[in-house]
């Protein structure tokens, strides 16, 4: 499960997905501690066929849903069941989107310290690029008309089982695209077993230090966040 992750500044995704002003929100700010349900950038296709950054919810509603509560866990879908499972199956064929991140933090289990209170708790990871380059998370999207009326963009990123170095920090990665899969990942028309070869493809090549437990608390913000910690 990948439950948090730092967003990048607007002009770094503006840059890489070719996006003009036009085609951006101003509402883009830097989040170093993004949680499930904050307001997050997608990348989306338009109806002209261009490419977007729109503001969603992290976690996600499926069109058919009734209840006024929105659905809880739901900003992490599973890839090997996306295609089956009636929240992910809809978005997964045809409803794709790209999550612009700097990297993501994960718990080692197998490691344990003691956080600012003194309670024992496992040791946060940062992962990025090794490049430390714009991520595209691998996401899937839907609108949902709420009680009141309004139209509510929703997320939720895919994941899958963890590979290279990621795997001996926790069992399970985001997919992460390379820039030469994204436009197929958009396209709503891409067939299916094309859209599984490239989650079967995505990126494993990524590197991580530890940072400190702060992270642990999402009313904690600021770049000291991604800063590496030594241990004792």
């Amino acid at each position: 499960m990948c439950g948090r992750y730092v967003t990048r500044e607007e002009a770094a995704m503006e840059r890489y997905w070719h996006i003009g002003a036009r085609n951006s929100g101003r509402w883009i700010r830097r989040i170093y501690n993004v949680a499930p349900t904050n307001q997050v950038p997608m990348v989306v296709l338009n109806d002209q066929a261009e490419q977007e950054v729109v503001p969603a919810r992290w976690g996600l509603i499926p069109t058919w849903w009734k209840q006024a509560k929105p659905p809880s866990l739901s900003f992490n879908a599973r890839s090997e069941e996306a295609a089956t499972k009636p929240m992910w199956r809809q978005a997964i064929r045809t409803h794709r989107c790209l999550m612009p991140a700097a990297g993501w933090y994960e718990w080692n289990e197998h490691e344990q310290v003691r956080n600012r209170a003194g309670r024992r708790v496992n040791q946060p990871y940062y992962h990025h690029a090794i490049d430390d380059q714009v991520l595209a998370i691998a996401g899937l999207w839907s609108s949902w008309i709420g009680p009141d009326g309004q139209d509510v963009l929703s997320c939720a990123l895919l994941t899958r089982d963890s590979a290279g170095p990621v795997a001996a920090i926790h069992h399970r990665m985001p997919v992460i695209l390379a820039p030469e899969q994204w436009s197929l990942w958009l396209s709503p028309s891409t067939p299916p077993e094309q859209v599984h070869s490239a989650i079967a493809l995505s990126r494993t090549n990524f590197d991580a230090y530890r940072v400190s437990t702060d992270v642990g608390d999402v009313r904690n913000q600021g770049e000291q966040l991604i800063e590496p910690v030594r241990t004792a």
